[in-house]
């Protein structure tokens, strides 16, 4: 599909609000998780949205180039992997630490089997891990509006045609 197609737009449209939708969900989930939001942490919630919104118009430019047209789910999981890869593999890449002798080094003083120290290297995997499981609800829902926008524009055009 062109860049230049009147339904990119729309796409896009649809891209920033997976962006909204992520950023709604983040917020129920510290306001649901009793976060104290102060004047720090509330001035990064407010950098975090349009952060999310170009994010998303990003993502959204190699989803609507690779997809071909078919089902929403195919869809999804085009957005779903794109969107994942670009926030997880410049993570994995600069902050895991894949040298084995140092990757997992704990303080002398806490035992092995304490769970409430985390290495630098299982942070990372929960970062991760954290971001895959929040796209899901957006991706899909998205997903599945722009394609329902999509198939009644084709039936509208069609129609005239």
């Amino acid at each position: 599909m062109k860049l230049n197609d009147k339904r990119f737009w729309k796409f896009e449209a649809m891209m920033l609000l997976c962006g909204v939708l992520l950023f709604c969900l983040l917020c129920s989930l510290l306001i649901f998780g009793r976060a104290e939001i102060d004047s720090g942490s509330g001035f990064m919630l407010i950098l975090l949205f349009p952060v999310l919104l170009f994010y998303f118009s990003i993502c959204g430019i190699p989803v609507w180039l690779l997809y071909k047209g078919g089902s929403w789910l195919k869809l999804a999981g085009y957005l779903y992997f794109i969107s994942s890869l670009l926030v997880i593999a410049p993570i994995m890449t600069f902050m895991y630490d894949w040298n084995p002798a140092t990757a997992n080094m704990r303080p002398e003083n806490i035992p092995i089997d304490e769970g409430k120290f985390f290495t630098d290297n299982e942070f990372t995997i929960i970062i991760c891990v954290g971001w895959a499981m929040s796209l899901i609800i957006p991706v899909l829902l998205s997903s599945y509006l722009s394609k329902r926008w999509f198939i009644k524009d084709n039936k509208r055009l069609s129609k005239y045609e």
